[in-house]
């Protein structure tokens, strides 16, 4: 299972309530925005209200499934290929209590011929950094120095493997460390509370009156 797919999609579990009431004519439209803004596609204003009224359904949970839909979508094109089978994809959208008919829909897209065109339109916009790919540590202990007060202070010594097959050592301090430590909770907190923010509503949006 690809544990880095779910954690990055583990907060639209708090919601899978709502996701369960996601039907499939109501995830092609938004499967089609989603496609659409990935492709920079022309877009108009405004689609998002017409679904609502189109299926009667609330703002909060048409906003709420679009932004679902299109998290999956872009998590899932920025992996790298094979990282995630189609069936381990399947089990985590499951999870979220999708219906069969959605997870199919969405299945189609990411592992159909249109996945090569997507991937290629993020890394148009989107600058790939190399990511960790291992790390291991140890710690080390002075016996003696020329400075008398680093004698016996611990000492930690990592090794960063990338992605990109570049390797990265350095030594930290228990109180560099911690401050390392420390930075990356904040990191992931903000993260977070980023997600939970509705900021895909400032995306254009195209039309849904075309099939």
């Amino acid at each position: 299972m690809s544990t880095t797919f779910q954690a990055q999609i583990s907060s639209l579990g708090n919601k899978s309530k709502h996701l369960a009431e996601l039907q499939k004519p109501v995830i092609r439209p938004l499967i089609q925005l989603a496609v659409k803004s990935i492709q920079r596609d022309h877009i108009e204003e405004g689609v998002l209200d017409r679904i609502c009224e189109k299926y009667n359904i609330s703002q909060e949970n048409v906003d709420l499934w679009y932004n679902a839909v299109f998290r999956i979508l872009h998590t899932h094109l920025r992996l790298s290929p094979g990282s995630i089978k189609p069936t381990e994809f399947k089990e985590c959208l499951q999870e979220l209590k999708l219906s069969a008919d959605c997870i199919e829909d969405l299945s189609t897209v990411v592992y159909g011929p249109r996945r090569i065109i997507l991937i290629n339109e993020l890394m148009h916009i989107t600058q790939f950094y190399p990511q960790l790919k291992s790390c291991r540590w140890r710690i080390d202990i002075n016996i003696s120095s020329s400075m008398l007060s680093r004698v016996l202070e611990p000492s930690i010594i990592m090794e960063w493997t990338l992605t990109s097959g570049e390797s990265k050592t350095f030594e930290l301090s228990m109180a560099q460390f911690h401050k390392l430590r420390h930075a990356v909770a904040s990191l992931l907190k903000e993260i977070h509370v980023l997600e939970h923010r509705n900021t895909l509503r400032n995306y254009s949006i195209p039309s849904i009156d075309g099939k």
